[in-house]
């Protein structure tokens, strides 16, 4: 995925703007528009205050929509989590000054490492106001998004919240976007792409509550237009003891084949 995006950066963003005669500055600013990223912005913002926050973590910033929203709008410190080279080169341009300063920190993430955010994230655990993932969950399984859920869980402070988007399955619009991307992805299926891996309502609200959510607020986003198919979470951290206990489940366990960790190694 790393390399995807890498390349989609380099090449194919260069090429589509060129292609639309379009304006956009930033790669992916084709994909939203700014009524969109308001309103998103407003469901990160939630109910709290930003003027107090303190500290913030965006996983997946890509070329830093929200990155710049989080460092216009609030006072706080805040640490993006990348896995493009590419995007970190746009992130680094981009927000020169706000990395020199020490309020922008931008770290590449390994993505076979389940720890990894967490060690990287090291003594600031449970301190963070807010955590976010704004359209990048959405071309992640689920069983992949979890790291990230635990993760959050562990890095937010008590009453800090986590807001992310999800490939809402529970749509018409999604529905629709699942049939016509069925002879767009399906046929690639071991290549790294685009194609969204969908979720529901249901799911969230039973597993968010056992890594210690709470508060949750599960929305259907518009149908059709450029908020096609996103489903919109916001969860406050009320249960530090259960984001504890869920974090024992980023440990390796056995491997893809679902033998025991001792019967893997030694083989």
């Amino acid at each position: 995925m790393a390399a995807f995006f890498d390349e989609y950066v380099r090449h194919v963003f260069p090429e589509r703007r060129a292609q639309a005669r379009a304006e956009w500055p930033w790669p992916g600013d084709e994909w939203a528009d700014e009524r969109l990223r308001e309103a998103t912005w407003l469901r990160i913002a939630g109910t709290g205050e930003p003027s107090r926050w303190t500290e913030i973590v965006e996983f997946g910033p890509g070329a830093g929509k929200y990155t710049a929203m989080a460092l216009a709008r609030t006072p706080a410190q805040v640490t993006a989590y990348e896995i493009s080279s590419a995007f970190i080169e746009i992130l680094e341009q981009r927000f020169a000054a706000e990395v020199s300063q020490g309020r922008l920190g931008i770290r590449k993430i390994d993505w076979a490492d389940n720890e990894g955010l967490l060690r990287d994230y090291d003594c600031r655990i449970g301190s963070a106001d807010v955590c976010f993932a704004i359209d990048v969950l959405m071309m992640m399984d689920f069983q992949s998004a979890l790291v990230y859920l635990i993760s959050a869980a562990a890095m937010l402070r008590r009453g800090g919240r986590f807001v992310a988007t999800f490939a809402d399955g529970g749509t018409v619009s999604g529905l629709d976007r699942m049939l016509r991307d069925v002879g767009r992805h399906s046929a690639f299926d071991a290549a790294p792409c685009t194609r969204f891996h969908w979720i529901d309502a249901p799911i969230l609200s039973a597993i968010l509550p056992r890594l210690g959510f709470g508060n949750l607020v599960i929305e259907h986003g518009p149908e059709g237009g450029l908020d096609i198919a996103r489903l919109y979470l916001q969860a406050e951290l009320v249960d530090p003891e259960a984001a504890a206990r869920a974090r024992r489940c980023l440990l390796p366990v056995g491997d893809s084949t679902n033998r025991r960790a001792s019967d893997a190694v030694g083989r």
